[in-house]
């Protein structure tokens, strides 16, 4: 049974960047879809706020997995940022 993943362990950070490399590597149309389907260089042409936080959230995502891919911030370094930033919440 796989564990949960935690983005406060340093351990599961480094696993996922060496995976996320081999994707962005191998299959380079999928990391150009996810920064497609994450909105991620889109404006957001609505007044409405929840379109507002729904496309923020899903920038979240390609965002994160950016930060992750990076070369000069370490796994170290993110799972600090989420163990200072995240303490009260699951997840």
């Amino acid at each position: 049974m796989h564990k949960k993943f935690d983005l406060r362990n340093e351990r599961d950070i480094a696993d996922l960047k060496i995976d996320l490399k081999d994707i962005a590597i191998k299959f380079p149309a999928m990391m150009d879809f996810l920064e497609e389907i994450c909105g991620y260089s889109l404006p957001i042409l609505s007044t409405n706020p929840n379109d507002h936080l729904y496309a923020g959230a899903k920038r979240e995502i390609i965002c994160t997995i950016k930060t992750i891919l990076r070369e000069d911030i370490s796994p170290k370094q993110i799972a600090e940022y989420y163990k200072e930033n995240i303490r009260s919440k699951q997840l």
